[in-house]
Order: structure tokens, then sequence, then C-alpha cells
């Protein structure tokens, strides 16, 4: 197995070991307990030769593998962790870094699929991907713009996933103060993913109040779109890619959101 299936610049790679720094720093400056942190780096389920049509966005991890605490040392040794967190596949398979949603979706899907020891040792997680929304959406959308049967894993090729802000508490979302920390980098690293992805579209699964700083900083243009669309909360462009923003509600139809999305990519 190779340490990881694909990575970003080495630009990228040295802001995101900044972001972590700066929020570290700010942290202990205000406050002295020993707190611990997951960070989420870009999972690339496209090769590197290979062009990128959707960058999907989320708001933010709340559990990973890759994490550190406020006192502890970082080094390009974490920035690698969190790479291979993030890109880490099963090589003997042909897996990309986001089948792991395709084979933890359920008990069943796990049991039926990971009958192979090689298999079932690497997906060992018990998270079962199916109560997601976001992943809801994105496996439905990226199989529906392609053509795929929903039953297909080959959607997992098809994209890279990432969040808008890299660093959270354990098991939460980022509150607002955490967020403001660092806000400034998280805009930039997006603003890169976008400039060295190249994406025909960025899909961010939030809502306004989340997208809002980031809309400002990275000075997107918006653009009118039909307003009967009633879980899109804004079209906007920056560099080449189209920027759609949806609603994120607790519960929701998926289907509504994939016809909602696929209506404007059309366009």
């Amino acid at each position: 197995m190779k340490d990881y299936y694909n990575k970003l610049s080495e630009d990228y790679d040295s802001l995101y070991i900044q972001n972590i720094l700066e929020f570290q720093k700010r942290q202990l400056e205000i406050n002295k307990e020993d707190n611990y942190y997951v960070d989420f780096y870009p999972s690339l389920g496209i090769k590197n030769s290979e062009t990128t049509e959707f960058l999907v966005c989320g708001q933010a991890v709340n559990g990973w593998s890759s994490g550190f605490g406020l006192y502890e040392k970082i080094d390009q040794i974490k920035l690698l962790n969190s790479i291979k967190s993030s890109n880490k596949y099963l090589s003997e398979k042909n897996h990309t870094p986001i089948d792991w949603v395709n084979f933890q979706w359920s008990n069943s899907i796990y049991n039926d699929h990971c009958k192979e020891e090689i298999i079932r040792n690497f997906y060992d997680g018990t998270y079962r991907a199916y109560r997601s929304f976001f992943w809801n959406v994105t496996y439905k959308l990226i199989c529906d713009y392609y053509n795929i049967d929903r039953r297909s894993f080959n959607w997992s090729k098809k994209l890279v996933w990432s969040n808008l802000y890299k660093i959270a508490p354990e098991d939460a979302n980022p509150n607002w103060f955490e967020r403001e920390l660092q806000q400034p980098l998280s805009s930039e690293l997006l603003k890169k993913e976008i400039e060295e992805l190249n994406p025909r579209f960025c899909v961010v699964l939030t809502n306004l109040d989340w997208w809002l700083p980031f809309r400002e900083r990275i000075q997107t243009k918006i653009i009118e779109y039909d307003n009967s669309l009633d879980e899109i909360v804004s079209l906007e462009y920056y560099f080449n890619t189209k920027i759609i923003v949806t609603n994120r509600p607790k519960v929701a139809k998926s289907d509504k959101f994939v016809e909602q999305i696929l209506e404007l990519i059309k366009k």
C-alpha cells in the first residue's frame, strides 16, 4: 500500500501547516487547557493526471484520524500524517481515499463487501455514512451527473472532498470563535484548492452564514439564478469554477438537492 493516493502542491501544504500553527498559537494565548483538535487535509478521489470536475465542500469534520493537541510540536511529520489520513487507500484493490464511504455505508454493505480479510482490516471504522445528509447528496449528485448506477462505487473516483474549515474540536463543529481564529487562512486554503484543482464545479453543502466569510475573502462574483430553486442559497464564480452553495438542513430529501444542483450545473 502506497502512503497516499494524491495531494496538493507544496505551497498548499505550507499554508496548511501555517494555519494549524497560527490557530495553535492564538488558542494558547487565551486558553491554557491542552485541548485536542482534529485537522482535515482534502481527500482526492481523482489521480494526479486526471481532470477535476467536482470539488465538494462540507463545513468541518466532526472526527478524523489526524489531529493535534494545543501543546504538541507541529512539524513536517504532522503534515505527512494529515495527508495520509485523508488520502490513504487500499491500492491492492484499486480503491480511492473516498471509498471508505462506500464500504462503510451501512452494516449490511460492510458485511457484504468486506469479507476478505485485507478489506475488513482496512475499513474497520464504526461510522456508517448512510446517516449523512452530506454523503447522500454527494454520491447521488456525482452518479446522476455521470450517469453512473447509484449502486456502483465508481462515483468515488470523480471528485475531491474538502471542508471550509480544516480544524475542529474532536466530535464537534468549530464554534464561532474557533472559526474566526482560522478564517483568514481557511479562505486562502479553499482559494488555492480551486486554483490548483481548477474544478468546473464547487458544491458547498453548508449554509449562507458559514459561506459568507469565504465569499468576502475570496472575492467571488455573484450570479443571478432561478429563485424557485429554494435549496440553493447562492451561485457564484471564482477563477474558472462555478460555485453552488446550498442550505444545510438537519432533515431533508437529498434527491431534491441533487435535482436543483444539477439544474444549475447544466445551464
